[in-house]
């Protein structure tokens, strides 16, 4: 559902960078404020890092394979089961940035994914 925000107004985006002055803490309680449920989950070093990350803080069932198709699976999963608007704070990414662009291009690109399909999925990357 789409939500007339009047003419020529552009949709609210469902996935944003925080503020270089923007800490964890201020993104969740913004989005707390919003009525949300705040999902936050640290960011890794290395690719296995990370997804393990995702799997121990969004609590990812065991079928989760480690891989960005299963990343993306379970957070289309997730969205779809949410009683209430969802926002998936990925905080500190900074380290997986510079070691390894790839892997966090490819997860920044399924959270893009997932916020653009599901409307009250909402991503906020924390770079620290």
């Amino acid at each position: 559902m789409t939500r007339d925000r009047g003419p020529g107004a552009r949709p609210a985006p469902r996935i944003r960078d925080a503020r270089p002055d923007e800490t964890a803490a201020a993104v969740v309680a913004r989005a707390e404020g919003e009525g949300r449920d705040v999902h936050v989950v640290p960011g890794g070093s290395t690719r296995r890092e990370t997804l393990d990350l995702f799997a121990q803080s969004l609590g990812l069932p065991d079928w989760f394979g480690h891989n960005l198709d299963a990343l993306a699976d379970c957070l289309h999963e997730l969205a779809l089961e949410a009683s209430e608007p969802v926002e998936l704070v990925w905080d500190g990414v900074a380290a997986l940035e510079a070691s390894d662009a790839a892997t966090y291009a490819g997860v920044r690109s399924v959270l893009a994914e997932v916020a653009e399909e599901h409307e009250d999925f909402h991503v906020t990357v924390v770079h620290r």
